[in-house]
C-alpha cells in the first residue's frame, strides 16, 4: 500500500513537472515570439525614423537655400529701386546720386555699395576713383546683365574678397553703369544662412562654373569643392560622385568620414535657382540621427507596456477616426480664414469637369489693395477685407463652385446661368465691398461653343487683371504682380 502510495506521488510530480515543463515552453515560444515581433517593430521604427531624419537634413538643406535666396533677391530689389532713381537722374556725380549711395550704405552687412562706369571707372558713397587695376570688368558685368558674381577683390584691402551683387543703370535704353552692393562671405553666412542643428553643421555655397566654395559657415579654409577631405565609408557614395553631382546642379546626399573628426559626415547638397551655385550641407551622424538615439534607447523599455494597451488604443482610435473622418475631410477642403472651399477642392472640381465645361461661366476676383492694407493698419485688418470679400461671395453665389484658391485669389462657377442674372449679382458684390471701402478686380468668362475649361478659367483671369489695372491707374499705384 506504501509503495503504490509512493508511485502515486511520484506520478504526480512527474505530472506536475511536465504542465510546469509545458508552460515554460508556451512562455518561451510567445516570449519569443513577442521578442521577434518587438524586433521587427523596433527595425521598422528606426527604419523610418531614420527616414525622416534624411527628410529633415533635406528640409534643413531647403530653408539655407530660400533664406539665402530670399535676402539676395531682397537686396537686389533694393538696388533696381535705386537704379531707377539714378537712372533718372540727369548728372551721376550730383550730390542727389551720391545720397543714394549714402543711405545704402548704412547696412552693416554690406561693405560696399558703388557704381561701376564704362572705361571701369568706380563711383562710391564717399568719392570716385579712378581705374579698378583689374578688380572690376565694366564690359563683361554689363554684358551679364543682373547678377551675382563669385568671389572679387575688395579694391579696399587687397586680401579680401567679397561677393558682388549688380543691377544696371539704364538711361534711354542705354547702360551707363552697373550699380552694386558687396558683402563679404563671412558676413552673409553670418547673417543670411541659417543656424543648422544648433550651429552643429557647415555651409558651403559652391559656383558650379568653377568648383570654388564663395561661401563657407566654417572656419575650416576650404576653399574649392574638390578640397574638402572626404574618406570613403560606404561603396554607394563616392567622392567623385558627390563633387560632380554638385557641378552638375543636382541634389542629393552622400556620407564620408574626415580625418578630423571620429563620427561619419552626412552631406546634403541642393542647387539654388538665382545663381549657378550649390548649397552643401554637412552634419555630424550624431546631429543627423538625433532623434533616432532616444528612440533606439527608449522603445525597448516600452515594448511591454505598448503591448498591454495596444488593443486598447486601436480599439480608441477606430473610434476616435470613424468620429472624425468626416471632420478631417472637412477641415483639409475648406479655407480656414473665409469658410469657402479651398484649392484642394478647386483642383478635385476641375478634375470632375475636365473639359467639359458646357453651360459654366467663370468668376475671377482678386482683391485690390490688400498689401497695403496689410502695411498700414495690420494683418488683422486684411484678414477682415478677405472675409468680407468671401461672406458676400457667399450671399450673392453661394458657396457651391466658390473658391478661394491663392491668397487673395477667389473663383465662382456658376452653371446655367445667364450673363444678366451674373451682372447683377456681382453689382451687389460691388457695391457692398464700396460700401465698406473695399475693392476687387472682377473678371467674368461665359462658355463659347469648343471653349476648354482651361480657356473659360483664362479668359476671366485676363478680364480680371484688366480690371485690376485699370483700378491702378485710377488711383495712381503701379498694380502689384
Amino acid at each position: 500500500m506504501l509503495m503504490k502510495k509512493n508511485k502515486n506521488k511520484n506520478s504526480a510530480r512527474s505530472l506536475i513537472t511536465a504542465r510546469q515543463l509545458h508552460s515554460i515552453i508556451a512562455t518561451a515560444i510567445l516570449l519569443l515570439c513577442l521578442l521577434g515581433i518587438s524586433s521587427v517593430f523596433v527595425m521598422r521604427v528606426y527604419v523610418n525614423t531614420e527616414s525622416s531624419c534624411y527628410e529633415t537634413l533635406a528640409s534643413e538643406t531647403e530653408n539655407a537655400v530660400n533664406t539665402l535666396e530670399s535676402n539676395l533677391r531682397s537686396d537686389r530689389m533694393t538696388l533696381r529701386v535705386m537704379a531707377g532713381l539714378i537712372g533718372s537722374s540727369s548728372d551721376i556725380d550730383s550730390l542727389e546720386v551720391g545720397g543714394y549711395l549714402t543711405n545704402y550704405d548704412v547696412n552693416s552687412l554690406i561693405t560696399q555699395i558703388g557704381i561701376l562706369l564704362p572705361g571701369d571707372e568706380l563711383m562710391s558713397s564717399k568719392s570716385r576713383r579712378g581705374i579698378t587695376h583689374g578688380e572690376m570688368s565694366f564690359e563683361e558685368e554689363s554684358h551679364r546683365g543682373e547678377h551675382i558674381s563669385s568671389l572679387q577683390p575688395s579694391g579696399v584691402n587687397p586680401n579680401a574678397m567679397v561677393i558682388r551683387n549688380y543691377v544696371p543703370l539704364r538711361r534711354d535704353g542705354l547702360c551707363i553703369g552697373m550699380l552694386y552692393s558687396a558683402a563679404s562671405p563671412s558676413n552673409i553666412a553670418k547673417a543670411w544662412l541659417p543656424a543648422l542643428y544648433n550651429r552643429q553643421s557647415t555651409c558651403y555655397v559652391v559656383d558650379r562654373r568653377s568648383g570654388e566654395v564663395i561661401i563657407n559657415s566654417s572656419s575650416d579654409g576650404l576653399t574649392a569643392i574638390n578640397e574638402i577631405p572626404f574618406i570613403q565609408t560606404n561603396s554607394d557614395y563616392t567622392k567623385v560622385d558627390a563633387v560632380c553631382n554638385i557641378l552638375d546642379g543636382k541634389k542629393g546626399y552622400s556620407v564620408f568620414k574626415t580625418d578630423r573628426a571620429s563620427e561619419k559626415q552626412y552631406m546634403c547638397y541642393l542647387p539654388f535657382s538665382i545663381e549657378d551655385w550649390e548649397i552643401v550641407v554637412v552634419v555630424p551622424e550624431s546631429m543627423v540621427f538625433s532623434e533616432v538615439t532616444p528612440i533606439r534607447k527608449s522603445i525597448y523599455t516600452l515594448i511591454v507596456a505598448v503591448v498591454a494597451i495596444i488593443l486598447f488604443y486601436v480599439l480608441w482610435i477606430v473610434r476616435e477616426l470613424r468620429s472624425s473622418i468626416i471632420e478631417t475631410e472637412q477641415k483639409a477642403n475648406t479655407d480656414i480664414l473665409t469658410g469657402l472651399q479651398n484649392r484642394n477642392r478647386y483642383e478635385a472640381f476641375l478634375s470632375k469637369v475636365g473639359d467639359s465645361c458646357k453651360g459654366f461661366s467663370c468668376i475671377y476676383i482678386d482683391a485690390n489693395g490688400l498689401h497695403d492694407l496689410n502695411n498700414t493698419k495690420g494683418h488683422y485688418a486684411g484678414d477682415q477685407m478677405l472675409r468680407f470679400i468671401a461672406d458676400t461671395l457667399k450671399v450673392q453665389f453661394g458657396s457651391e463652385n466658390t473658391y478661394r484658391i491663392g491668397g487673395d485669389e477667389f473663383v465662382v462657377f456658376r452653371s446655367g446661368a445667364k450673363a444678366a442674372e451674373i451682372s447683377e449679382k456681382l453689382s451687389g458684390f460691388t457695391e457692398a465691398l464700396a460700401r465698406n471701402d473695399y475693392h476687387a478686380a472682377v473678371g467674368t468668362s461665359f462658355y463659347e461653343e469648343g471653349m476648354s475649361t482651361e480657356e473659360l478659367i483664362a479668359g476671366a483671369e485676363k478680364k480680371m487683371y484688366a480690371a485690376k489695372e485699370k483700378y491702378y491707374e485710377s488711383i495712381g499705384k503701379s498694380m502689384r504682380i
